[in-house]
C-alpha cells in the first residue's frame, strides 16, 4: 500500500492532491521527477526572474530600467526554452518571447518609480506548522514579494501570467495567498492587516483580497482535514479532469498509459493491439445494445398504452381476464399508498422526512445508507469521534471485494451512428 510521508505541504503541493490523488502520488509519494514545459511555464518562470530582478535592485537602493528589466526576463526566457517545450497553443517561440515583453512594459509603466510600498522579501519562504490528527505538519511555500505599506500593515504579492483574468469572488476563495497570510501573522504577531495583491500582467490587472480572522480560521481547519485525508489516502486514484492534457505523468496513469502506448505505434501496428481489438468488439456491442435500447424503450412506451387501454377495457367490462385469440390478458386492481419523492414532489418529501425523524416510527422505518459509509470514510468527511466510530463499521463489517465496471467512452471527435 502507498503511504504518504511528507511532513511538509505547500499550496501547491496541496492542490496537486485536490486536482488529482494519482499525480500527487507519482509527484510526492513516489518522487517520480518529471516537468512538462510549455509556452505558458516559461513565460511564467521567465516573468518572475525579470520581476525578482527588479525587486531586489530596488531593495538595494538602486533603480533598473525597463531596459535592464527586459533583458533578465529575456536571458530567463532564453535559458529556460529548449526543444522540450510543448503546447504552444498555436504560437511561436517568438510569439512568446514578445508576450513576456508585452506583460514586463505593462506592469512597468503601471508601477514606476515603485515607490508605494516598501520591499521587505522576495521569493521569501514563509511557513506555519499545523496539528492533525496528534501530529504536527509544516505548510511552507514562497512568497513572489512581502512588502510594507505602513505601520504593520503588509502585502503579499503574486504575479500571474495567466491567459484569463479571474473573477473577484475566486481570488476571494483562493487559498495559496490566504496561506501565505496565516504564514506571515505567525512569523511577524505584531502584523495590523494583510491585504493579499495578483498582478495579471498580460491584462495589466492589479486585484486584491483581504481575509477576516474566521476566514483565516476556516481555511486552517479545510487544510488540516485535507492533509488528514491524504494521510489516509492509500489508493490514491485518478481524477481525470481538463488539466490531463498537461499531466507529465499520461504514461503512467492507468486512464492513459495505454492511449499513450498505442499513440507511440506504427499505425499499421495499432490495429493488431490486443487491447484496441477488445475494445473495437465492445464498440460494435454496445453500438447494437445502444439501438435495441432505443427499440425497446419505444415499445415500453406503446405497452404502457395499451395496459392502460385493456385495463380500462377489462374495468368497465366488469371482467379481471380479456381473452383474444391466441392470448389472454389478467388485470388485478388494486388500491396502493404512494408517498411524495425526492424528483417528484421535493418539498412535501422534505416534510414527511422531518416529521417521520421527530416520531417514534423513525427507528423502524430508517435504514443504513451503506454508500454513504463507505464514501463518507473515503472522502475523510468526519473527524474525531464521528470518523473513528464510522471506521470501526467498516473494519468489522466490510468485505473488501474486487469487482470490475466496463464503460465504453467515445474518443473526442467520434460520433455514433
Amino acid at each position: 500500500m502507498e503511504e504518504d510521508r511528507s511532513a511538509k505541504f505547500s499550496p501547491s503541493k496541496l492542490g496537486c492532491y485536490k486536482e488529482c490523488p494519482r499525480r500527487y502520488q507519482y509527484r510526492y509519494v513516489d518522487r517520480i521527477a518529471r516537468a512538462r514545459k510549455t509556452g505558458a511555464t516559461v513565460l511564467g518562470t521567465s516573468a518572475h526572474s525579470a520581476f525578482e530582478f527588479l525587486y531586489e535592485r530596488l531593495r538595494a537602493g538602486g533603480r533598473p530600467t525597463l531596459e535592464e528589466v527586459l533583458a533578465e526576463g529575456r536571458a530567463a526566457f532564453t535559458r529556460d526554452w529548449d526543444e522540450t517545450v510543448s503546447h504552444l497553443g498555436g504560437a511561436s517561440r517568438e510569439d512568446w518571447e514578445r508576450l513576456l515583453d508585452d506583460c514586463v512594459r505593462r506592469y512597468y509603466a503601471a508601477h514606476a518609480p515603485f515607490e508605494n510600498d516598501r520591499t521587505l522579501a522576495v521569493e521569501a519562504r514563509v511557513g506555519f506548522p499545523i496539528e492533525v490528527d496528534g501530529h504536527t505538519y509544516r505548510i511552507e511555500g514562497f512568497v513572489d514579494r512581502l512588502a510594507a505599506v505602513g505601520d504593520g500593515d503588509f502585502e503579499i504579492h503574486d504575479y500571474k501570467t495567466a491567459k484569463s483574468l479571474p473573477a473577484q469572488a475566486h481570488l476571494d476563495e483562493d487559498w495559496q495567498l490566504a496561506l501565505y497570510e496565516i504564514a506571515v501573522r505567525t512569523q511577524w504577531p505584531a502584523v495590523r492587516s494583510v491585504t493579499l495583491v495578483w498582478h495579471y500582467v498580460r491584462h495589466g490587472q492589479t486585484l486584491r483580497s483581504t481575509r477576516a480572522p474566521e476566514d483565516l480560521a476556516r481555511l486552517k481547519a479545510q487544510v488540516a482535514a485535507l492533509i488528514g485525508e491524504i494521510k489516509r489516502d492509500h489508493a490514491f486514484e485518478p481524477r481525470p479532469g481538463a488539466l490531463c492534457d498537461w499531466c507529465e505523468y499520461r504514461d503512467l496513469c492507468p486512464v492513459f498509459a495505454h492511449a499513450e502506448k498505442l499513440a507511440a505505434l506504427p499505425p499499421e501496428e495499432r490495429g493488431r493491439d490486443a487491447g484496441a481489438l477488445l475494445v473495437g468488439e465492445l464498440a460494435v456491442v454496445e453500438d447494437k445494445r445502444h439501438r435495441l435500447k432505443d427499440e425497446l424503450k419505444a415499445l415500453d412506451r406503446a405497452k404502457e398504452g395499451i395496459d392502460a387501454r385493456v385495463a380500462a377495457w377489462a374495468e368497465a367490462a366488469g371482467v379481471t381476464t380479456v381473452a383474444g385469440e391466441t392470448a389472454e390478458a389478467s388485470v388485478t386492481f388494486k388500491d396502493e399508498l404512494r408517498l411524495p419523492t425526492k424528483t417528484g414532489e421535493p418539498e412535501r418529501h422534505t416534510a414527511l422526512e422531518k416529521d417521520a425523524r421527530a416520531s417514534a416510527v423513525w427507528d423502524a422505518v430508517a435504514r443504513l445508507d451503506a454508500h454513504a459509509l463507505v464514501d463518507g470514510v473515503k472522502a475523510g468527511r468526519w473527524t474525531g469521534a464521528a470518523m473513528a466510530a464510522a471506521q470501526d463499521l467498516l473494519e468489522r463489517y466490510a468485505r473488501r471485494e474486487r469487482a470490475a465496471t466496463v464503460r465504453l467512452r467515445r474518443r473526442r471527435g467520434e460520433t455514433e451512428d
